[in-house]
């Protein structure tokens, strides 16, 4: 699941290009890496390369069985990591971008980001079941700010729910190599 998270963080960075309205161009239901790309270039923004640190807390969960002493176990637990989003990277072209971290298991169901503000619904299938994470918050060629809500299939137990903040930050350049 925290690869789903990370996904999810990296695609707002990435949202941060995107503009108007909902990417799925087509209108066929599926809201492709390419559609998101598209719809980011005809606004002509990109994002910046450079270093970023992102900060993912936990905000609450709720799993079936769960002990009621245990109901806010995790909540406030934040994860912080750093990344570089080179020239390369940028260069490579959008849709790639919004493919990493994704290894196929991810896609849209919704995605809006119209003013810097983002709502959008990500759907990801994973060995350990299937997640439906939905998502608001701002974005910059710079920076994302979001809360998002996952539910997540967990089998004959139900269903279970997560929620965390995170924020996405650029903090300089990448370091030399």
């Amino acid at each position: 699941m925290k690869r789903i998270i990370m996904a999810a963080a990296g695609a707002m960075l990435l949202s941060g290009c995107s503009g108007g309205g909902d990417a799925d161009a087509n209108s066929d239901g599926e809201i492709t890496a390419k559609e998101v790309a598209k719809q980011a270039k005809a606004e002509g923004i990109t994002p910046e390369p450079g270093l970023y640190r992102t900060t993912m807390t936990m905000t609450g969960i709720d799993i079936p069985g769960m002990p009621p002493e245990m109901a806010d176990h995790g909540a406030g637990a934040t994860t912080t990591s750093e990344n570089c989003l080179t020239k390369e990277d940028v260069a490579k072209g959008l849709e790639e971008m919004m493919k990493q971290g994704q290894n196929g298991e991810c896609s849209y169901e919704s995605f809006n980001l119209k003013g810097g503000k983002i709502d959008a619904v990500m759907l990801c299938k994973t060995p350990e079941g299937d997640a439906r994470m939905t998502m608001k918050g701002t974005a910059t060629p710079t920076s994302t700010d979001f809360t998002a809500t996952m539910a997540m299939d967990l089998g004959e137990q139900g269903e279970g729910t997560m929620e965390f903040a995170a924020k996405q930050e650029r903090i300089g350049d990448c370091p030399a190599k």
